[in-house]
């Protein structure tokens, strides 16, 4: 049987610290803030049960086989996207093993870097750094990581979410759902807004979840 990964539990919250993204054809974030200001950064998070189960041509990528509950889906840095194509990521073998535990498709982390890293100041080795940074520091509600199916309301999750993070705001969050079987929208994506030192407001968001959502635990 199939160990479901898990990132840290504390309590009745998860610590983010292992995700994954994607799929081997990209789709990055389908509905990702694509007007990112300038010195805005964005955290792009996947639900994993839910896209593996929405999505069948991930089924063989290793976030799916191996039961991951969260994934990273990408880091926006607000310097814009695709700005011509750059050097393949090079990082140390003591930080692959690190950004392995969130984003360990290498034909991602390379799709990932040239769409947003590239474009930023950032070499790979502090682009990759800051998505570990944000996703350790980040807490989410417990729910996302049981391997059970929830229907959650929004401001209940929204609530759980600006507790356990000192700093942020429901303008903080974008959460971004799909239908699903029974045409009932499931989570998909959380997209976390930065700025300066701490949480921001999110300048371009989907928000199409409604007033209810389901949580989906791949069971």
């Amino acid at each position: 049987m199939i160990e479901k990964k898990v990132f840290g539990k504390v309590n009745t919250t998860i610590s983010i610290g292992a995700f994954l993204i994607l799929q081997g054809i990209i789709l990055m974030p389908a509905q990702a803030a694509n007007a990112t200001k300038a010195g805005q950064r964005v955290l792009m998070i996947e639900m994993t049960p839910a896209l593996c189960g929405l999505q069948p041509t991930r089924a063989r990528m290793r976030q799916c086989l191996e039961g991951y509950s969260l994934t990273v889906s990408g880091l926006d840095m607000g310097y814009g996207e695709r700005c011509g194509r750059g050097s393949e990521p090079r990082l140390t073998p003591l930080q692959l093993k690190v950004v392995n535990r969130v984003m360990p498709d290498t034909t991602v982390r390379s799709q990932v870097w040239q769409r947003y890293g590239v474009c930023s100041p950032l070499s790979a080795s502090n682009y990759f750094r800051q998505i570990t940074n944000y996703a350790g520091a980040l807490k989410l509600p417990a729910e996302l990581n049981t391997g059970n199916s929830y229907t959650v309301s929004k401001s209940r999750f929204v609530s759980q979410m600006t507790r356990l993070n000192s700093g942020m705001t429901p303008a903080s969050i974008d959460l971004i759902c799909q239908a699903g079987s029974r045409r009932q929208m499931t989570l998909t994506d959380i997209h976390v807004c930065y700025e300066g030192s701490g949480f921001g407001t999110c300048h371009s968001v989907v928000d199409n979840c409604g007033s209810k959502f389901v949580i989906s635990g791949g069971k």
